[in-house]
């Protein structure tokens, strides 16, 4: 489940109304006491400065998603919540969550598991609720790879720069702590960005280009909250309904990620507790 929570991390583009050069007008049912006259481009030059700047975030992610084969009567689905810690560089991060599926297989109760993981340049130990008892493994570095790619959700900058061409497609508004970015998208134009993004992550999970997929995109909606002061991302919500075709099996999937990001720059150092390292089976 891992690539659709990395797609939904790149998949950030949708239609909107505002132009760049417009400045950001007040929420609705909101009164703006500290207005700001920064446009839409200057937010966002100062966003992308900020967040590459960007040294340690906490994350707190919640996800529900469904998916549905067609003429399969199951409908599977997950709902996780994730709290991360995560350190740019060096890479380090610290992710603890619960996740709950059902629809797996017909009759089965809901199956709800907590997961675990600390991972550093050179090592990554998961926890393995599934033996019962549980167990923590350390998991080769090779293994390493999709999962650092995924974990860089919790850095607002790549996000914000795959998104630079389509700005004027934004809804820009402002309350007295935020700037808010709304976007809503379908077709062709959003697919092919998805398609691209999607091409990336598996290329750098090794999956490379043998898996071909089709993409119709249904609906998204988007949004973005940036302070005003720090310029930081500090909310970033996104609802999609998407039919993907993956060498020709196809599945319908509704998704819906709400993250809030806060602690910027206070996260010095993530360390692995030695039961941890004590404790794990080698993979």
């Amino acid at each position: 489940m891992k690539k659709w929570t990395t797609l939904i991390a790149v998949a950030t583009l949708s239609l909107g109304l505002a132009a760049c050069n417009e400045t950001a007008k007040p929420a609705e049912k909101t009164e703006v006491t500290k207005k700001s006259e920064l446009t839409l481009q200057e937010v966002y030059d100062k966003s992308i400065a900020a967040s590459e700047e960007l040294k340690s975030v906490r994350a707190v992610m919640d996800l529900n998603q469904k998916m549905n084969i067609p003429n399969e009567e199951n409908e599977l689905e997950i709902s996780s919540k994730m709290d991360m810690e995560y350190i740019v560089e060096p890479m380090q991060m610290h992710q603890k969550g619960t996740s709950t599926v059902s629809g797996l297989v017909e009759g089965m109760t809901d199956q709800t598991s907590k997961s675990e993981s600390y991972m550093t340049a050179d090592e990554f130990y998961v926890y393995d609720e599934s033996t019962g008892a549980g167990q923590w493994m350390k998991l080769p570095q090779e293994m390493m790879v999709g999962i650092m790619n995924a974990s860089e959700q919790a850095n607002a900058s790549d996000q914000l720069k795959q998104i630079e061409g389509y700005l004027d497609d934004f809804t820009f508004e402002q309350d007295n702590d935020n700037y808010i970015l709304t976007l809503e998208a379908s077709g062709e134009k959003f697919t092919e960005l998805v398609k691209t993004q999607v091409d990336e992550v598996m290329q750098s999970m090794g999956m490379g280009e043998e898996i071909q997929m089709d993409f119709d995109i249904h609906s998204v909606n988007y949004l973005i909250h940036i302070d005003k002061e720090t310029f930081q991302t500090n909310k970033l919500d996104v609802v999609f309904d998407m039919d993907m075709d993956i060498d020709g099996e196809k599945m319908n999937i509704v998704q819906d990620v709400k993250s809030t990001f806060s602690g910027f720059n206070e996260v010095e150092e993530i360390v692995i507790p030695q039961e941890v390292i004590d404790q794990a089976v080698e993979l």
